[in-house]
């Protein structure tokens, strides 16, 4: 294999990533070689067992999803970076690849000399915003070492600022500086943060509603979330259960619904301690680059390490988001766009739940319920007038477009300056 597969194979495993960066602080560190490979495996752990808890949780949400579309026969504009993305490689795959790691090199570089001093590590996101950030230049008859130099310095930029912006709000979660927000859902994590401020109140946290007595046992989130997913199995099975029965295989339908609950809560559950776990072993890890490498540097990681900080609201944001994007779909139609996302996995489960995590920082309960709802209805309506943006139809792909906002303001931004100096249409 090539040194730049190598390269982006480690750079877009976040475990590995996250795992060479606990190695390098700790060696940085002095510390001896039992703690340098008990730590480093421990935060390679922990990452695993996030992941594994992920894995747990989205493979009853497909299930869902699927049943959800067979029965209210949804049809539409599928949201999805990796899909999306990917339909370019076979054209452009290596001139990504550079983007990326050079990119990198790059977020190092504005750490090491410049107050914005995040080191971007959620790999699988810098690959997607390498993707749309090289689309984009493609699209303007940049090629070659000029889309790999422009796009490398605008991803690298990009890694080291999106986290210092979304910081304030990042604060308000986590109660510190430890670590910040690295995802391309930071401008939502940012709206998320300022709706809340805006028209919510924080001393009213989610977290902290009283309950009757009789009804205190919902403070627990593996009671509350298995219910709410039975729910949600519930109602489409009742409209579709010839769907239901289908999904279900071999299972008794009423046994398969309760199964696919339990698992997304247990996956849930797993993906808190598995938070817990690596974070407790990164920070101090990283410890070592931001004194002796890069001074001041602090990690930006994926946004589940929000949700120990507010799991009624990751709950609500579920919910909430979920309706939020019905609507959405619903205002998208009656105002005639051409193209209409379907409600997929990806951005509600991951990013209405991390917009109400903000919205419940800064505006508590009203700030978690007006985040999940807006980010859930705007959504569709972003999805459907960025996709005639990048010409996927070109490259072999129909009713796919790419999902997360910052990509989005990226691309339009990159097109509008290549507009300004007459290049692309």
């Amino acid at each position: 294999m090539s040194v730049l597969d190598v390269s982006i194979q480690l750079l877009t495993t976040p475990a590995i990533l996250i795992g060479i960066f606990a190695l390098v602080g700790l060696v940085l560190q002095k510390k001896t070689g039992t703690e340098v490979v008990l730590g480093t495996i421990k935060t390679i752990l922990g990452f695993l067992i996030l992941n594994i808890g992920i894995g747990a949780f989205v493979g009853p949400m497909k299930s869902f999803e699927s049943l959800f579309r067979t029965a209210f026969g949804a049809e539409g504009l599928f949201l999805g970076d990796n899909i999306a993305v990917g339909a370019m490689m076979t054209e452009i795959g290596s001139q990504v690849g550079l983007v990326m790691v050079l990119g990198f090199l790059v977020n190092i570089l504005v750490a090491r000399f410049t107050p914005f001093k995040w080191i971007y590590l959620t790999g699988h996101k810098a690959w997607a915003m390498a993707g749309g950030i090289a689309f984009a230049l493609v699209t303007l008859g940049v090629t070659g070492v000029p889309l790999v130099a422009i796009g490398a310095v605008i991803l690298g930029l990009y890694m080291a600022i999106q986290p210092a912006v979304t910081q304030p709000y990042m604060r308000q979660v986590i109660g510190g500086d430890d670590y910040g927000f690295g995802h391309t859902y930071g401008s939502l994590a940012w709206l998320s943060g300022f709706l809340g401020k805006v028209f919510g109140n924080k001393e009213h946290n989610i977290e902290k509603i009283k309950l009757p007595k009789t009804l205190e046992y919902f403070r627990d989130i593996s009671l509350t979330l298995s219910l709410t997913m039975l729910l949600l199995f519930i109602i489409p099975t009742i409209i579709n259960p010839a769907s239901a029965t289908e999904l279900a295989g071999s299972q008794n339908i009423v046994q398969w619904i309760v199964i696919q609950s339990l698992t997304a809560t247990a996956g849930f559950l797993v993906i808190l301690q598995g938070v817990r776990m690596f974070i407790g072993e990164l920070i101090p890890a990283f410890r070592g680059i931001a004194e002796k490498l890069v001074p001041g540097a602090k990690p930006a990681l994926d946004c589940p390490v929000v949700y120990p900080f507010a799991p009624t609201a990751v709950l609500v944001g579920f919910v909430v988001g979920f309706v939020g994007w019905l609507l959405g779909m619903g205002i998208a139609g009656l105002i005639g766009l051409d193209y209409i996302p379907v409600p997929s996995l990806m951005p509600v489960v991951f990013g209405c739940t991390t917009a109400a995590v903000f919205g419940n920082a800064t505006g508590g309960t009203r700030g978690t319920i007006i985040a999940a709802l807006v980010t859930g209805v705007i959504w569709p309506i972003l999805g459907s007038l960025f996709y005639p943006v990048l010409p996927f139809a070109d490259y072999g792909v129909t009713g796919t477009g790419l999902l997360t906002w910052d990509i989005y303001i990226f691309v339009l931004l990159i097109k509008g300056v290549g507009a300004l100096f007459g290049l692309g249409g």
